[in-house]
This record gives C-alpha cells, sequence and structure tokens, in this order.
C-alpha cells in the first residue's frame, strides 16, 4: 500500500500536476514556466514532458518550443462510456434549441478527426437534413467540424496539412491556407458557419460546448435553407446557440 502511493506521488501524480498546469487562458507553456508553476527543477519536468510528449499526451509546438495539451486526452475522453448519459442531459436544452430557432438542432462530438453526430432534434419547419445519429461528416466542410478544427485540436494547422480537403459543393474550401484563415477567424469570433458548403441551399450555424475549465466537450449547431439564414437571422441564431451552450457547460462542469 505505501509502495503504490509512493509511485502515484512519484509519476502519477506529477504527470497530472503537469496537466493541470495549463487552462483556456494558458494554452501552452514553457518548461521554465512549467517547473516554476510545479516547484520543481527544469530537468524534472523535461523528462515527464518527454514521456508525455511519446504518448500524445503533451505536444510541443515547433514554432516556439512550448508545451500544450494533446490529442490523446480527447482520444481517451471519447472511450469514456458518458454519450448516452450526454445525450440525455443534453436532450431538453437541444429540444429548447430548435424550438427557440425553428430549425434543426445538431450535437456532435470530435471523433478521430471527423464530425460524430451524438444527437439531432427537428425544428418546427421539419427541413431535410442529410445528417444522422451515429454518422460521421468530414471536418472542413461542416460548421461543426470547423469549430473541432478551431477549440479541440491544439494544433490545427498541422491537421489541416494532414486532412483530405475534397469538395463537396462549388462553395467547400479546399485550399489549406484559405480554411486555417477560416479557423483563426472562428477562434476570435466564437461560432463557424457553413455557407452551402456542405449541402447546396443548406446553412448552419454552430459553436462550441467548453467546461469551466475551457476544455472542449461538444459542438452544436442550427441548420436552415439558405433563404432563411441571412445576416441577421444568423446572429439571432448564434445567440440562441452560445445560450445554449452556456447551459450545457453549466451541467457539465
Amino acid at each position: 500500500m505505501n509502495t503504490t502511493k509512493k509511485i502515484l506521488n512519484t509519476s502519477v501524480a506529477k504527470a497530472f500536476q503537469i496537466l493541470d498546469c495549463f487552462s483556456s487562458h494558458i494554452e501552452e507553456l514553457g518548461v521554465t514556466e512549467l517547473a516554476h508553476k510545479m516547484g520543481t527543477n527544469k530537468s524534472a519536468v523535461y523528462r515527464m514532458l518527454a514521456t508525455m510528449e511519446t504518448l500524445n499526451v503533451i505536444q510541443q509546438n515547433s514554432d516556439n518550443g512550448k508545451y500544450r495539451l494533446g490529442l490523446k486526452l480527447f482520444e481517451l475522453g471519447q472511450k469514456v462510456p458518458i454519450n448516452k448519459n450526454f445525450i440525455a442531459k443534453a436532450k431538453p436544452y437541444m429540444e429548447a434549441l430548435a424550438k427557440q430557432a425553428g430549425e434543426t438542432a445538431h450535437l456532435a462530438i470530435y471523433k478521430d478527426h471527423k464530425v460524430y453526430f451524438l444527437d439531432k432534434v427537428v425544428g418546427r419547419h421539419d427541413l431535410q437534413i442529410n445528417s444522422q445519429i451515429g454518422s460521421e461528416k468530414a471536418l472542413h466542410c461542416t460548421a461543426l467540424g470547423k469549430i473541432m478544427l478551431a477549440f479541440a485540436e491544439p494544433n490545427y494547422k498541422s491537421t489541416i496539412k494532414k486532412l483530405t480537403l475534397q469538395s463537396v459543393t462549388k462553395n467547400t474550401i479546399i485550399n489549406p491556407e484559405k480554411l486555417t484563415s477560416e479557423i483563426e477567424k472562428i477562434k476570435q469570433q466564437g461560432f463557424a458557419l457553413d455557407l452551402e458548403e456542405n449541402e447546396i441551399g443548406l446553412v448552419c450555424v454552430a459553436v462550441p460546448v467548453c467546461n469551466n475549465h475551457g476544455q472542449f466537450i461538444a459542438a452544436i449547431s442550427t441548420s436552415g435553407p439558405s433563404a432563411r439564414f441571412n445576416k441577421d437571422e444568423i446572429q439571432t441564431y448564434t445567440g440562441d446557440l452560445k445560450h445554449t451552450a452556456q447551459q450545457l457547460k453549466l451541467i457539465f462542469s
């Protein structure tokens, strides 16, 4: 029993101490900064980071040498059997969103570099949208996917370079530089648009759902025909979505 406690104190506990140094306001940290926060020496931190980077729990930014949380954390999160419970708790809020907007609402998570649909609530307009619960869609041509690149993917620039940017409609963004610029804009404004990029005649608005630590949990959206999604309506839908995201944040934090 004492041996187990010692192992936790010297390895697992320190690894989690490193993870706890990051937040929504502190996405990247250098070795010196981490050592200062943890009250330990740089060589010890560096050894831990080397192991965690090998396991993809931590990623190093090649541009500045600093470290950020890795995708392995998201992969592990997807293995936790909370999807059904998550959907059940989110359902009333998704139904309220669809009723308020009058359009179809979607709830999705980031899975294997794809948009994975957890739930769908049809609005009063009952528009037929090509989406099914349990199905997947590409990141680059959907508002939900672009939100995930912006808020769930720590190294989105590198990920974009690896994606197959296939043209789905004439409006699909297939240029990596243009998509990168779009994601940077989304990170600043807090919402994403799909302007007939996945289906002609269909517009979608999406926002992230994050916990109290600013960590990405899921993405929600409303979708409808381009004829109803003018500039003023998009602002209204965005407000409704952000309100719902805040409600979901409270129940999952």
